[in-house]
């Protein structure tokens, strides 16, 4: 028996078909179908339902049998007591893969699982909220349509994967591919991870994982994608007692001791993350910034001596190193004689995004520092546009890779802004345990 690999079976999305595809507003064939077209997909559409002749302008198919090629691709989105003979039907016909969105199925689910590994299609799902693959511009999800971009969105629960999709979009970042794997029924989060390790748009992965089917293989694939020099970042659904019994309920799988899963990642090269806004967050710093190796020198600048404490404050409590700088030319000419030099390096409320900028453009902080962080509260005197426009202007001046934190009024609009330019951090303890990310990653 010869299996067939997902990286095979998504080779090419040349054609899709929908099953269960509808004219209805509000019916999940109807979403799928719509996101379909809203991201610009150029291969060919078939919706399959008997009940119509035209959906959204595009002709219908009774069935499988009546397309006239087979379909690279099949959603299913009917009742669960249609499914086995779709699968069976695109198995004959040749689809490489199917994803199923039906929350439930009937049949012999073992029997479905050895077709799809040696005849294929390959399966997604059950309870899937479908997939997206950006290098053919395919969004075939009932969520909503992401950015693109190099992450690898892969995720136990649809609506978690939806939330990183949103998230990552505000950090000015995007989906290489999205997989939402649901049930698991044939393909596992261990085998998502190695078509990451080889596909060559993505270069980092964020998983949202509740349990693991085969460990050795989930171990050897986050192993590989550190070989291959791509960050993979977790969350874990299922930590205590509460949480399993909720994570074993969603998706019907066994999850494991939490414990026993960190320190395996650990062990393996990924970074475990405690919340969604991590998950993302920690994941582009370590996209974005190739620096590594222990002992890594942050120099904090700020206009803020409370949040510049704050964030000092988490950087010795996860055992980073904070160095005072020495070379008074690091400071602009005007603030030489006020300014204390210290780090974090307080320039004070007065100060600008100018002043704040003219340091990290300093090639002398080079020689005490590794990295450099913007910590800065907007004032009344200087809109998100002005600071978004200022570092934008001289991000590629730079002296030091560098990481923006921003804390008060509009700093969410100054996030969107800056994060095209450098990694951006919605907090302190998520600075400390991005740097550390990177000293552990090394």
């Amino acid at each position: 028996m010869v299996s067939l690999h997902l990286i095979e079976a998504l080779s090419k999305a040349d054609s899709i078909a929908i099953a269960g595809a509808s004219p209805v507003e509000g019916k999940v064939g109807n979403t799928i179908l719509k996101n379909i077209l809203t991201w610009g997909f150029k291969g060919r559409i078939y919706p399959i339902n008997p009940k119509y002749d035209v959906i959204l302008g595009i002709k219908a198919y009774r069935s499988i049998e009546d397309l006239p090629q087979p379909p690279d691709i099949l959603v299913i989105a009917t009742p669960g007591s249609e499914i086995a003979s779709l699968i069976n039907s695109a198995s004959r016909f040749g689809t490489k893969l199917a994803v199923i969105i039906s929350s439930s199925m009937e049949g012999d689910q073992n029997a479905l699982k050895s077709l799809a590994r040696s005849k294929g299609p390959r399966i997604i799902g059950p309870n899937s909220a479908g997939i997206s693959l950006s290098a053919f511009d395919l969004h075939a999800s009932i969520e909503i349509p992401p950015t693109k971009g190099r992450v690898g969105i892969i995720a136990q629960s649809g609506a978690v994967g939806g939330a990183l999709i949103s998230y990552l979009a505000d950090l000015s970042s995007g989906a290489s591919f999205f997989f939402s794997l649901g049930n698991s029924l044939d393909v596992g989060v261990e085998e998502a991870l190695e078509y990451a390790a080889y596909d060559s748009s993505t270069e980092s992965v964020v998983a949202y994982v509740e349990w693991v089917r085969e460990g050795g293989r989930f171990l050897s694939s986050l192993k590989l994608l550190r070989e291959r020099g791509k960050p993979v970042c977790i969350l874990k659904g299922g930590r205590g007692e509460t949480s399993i019994k909720a994570a074993s309920s969603h998706t019907g799988g066994i999850a494991s001791d939490y414990s026993i899963f960190k320190a395996a990642v650990n062990q393996a090269g990924g970074y475990l993350a405690s919340d969604i806004d991590e998950l993302a967050e920690v994941c582009e710093v370590l996209r974005r910034i190739k620096i590594r190796g222990k002992g890594i020198r942050p120099l904090l600048v700020t206009n803020s001596g409370g949040v510049g404490v704050i964030a000092a404050s988490f950087m010795d409590e996860f055992g980073i190193k904070i160095v005072e700088p020495s070379l008074i030319e690091i400071l602009p000419q005007r603030l030489r004689k006020k300014v204390k030099l210290a780090n974090p390096l307080d320039l004070g409320g007065d100060s600008s995004i100018d002043d704040a900028l003219e340091v990290l453009r300093s090639e002398e902080i080079k020689k005490e520092f590794d990295i450099s962080v913007l910590i800065y509260v907007p004032t009344a005197a200087e809109g998100p546009e002005k600071i978004g426009n200022a570092v934008k202007n001289a991000s590629k001046s730079f002296s030091l890779p560098t990481i923006g934190l921003f804390a008060g009024a509009g700093s969410r609009e100054v996030m969107k802004q800056v994060s095209s330019h450098i990694p951006v951090i919605s907090s302190s303890s998520n600075l400390a345990r991005a740097i550390l990310a990177l000293e552990k990653s090394a």
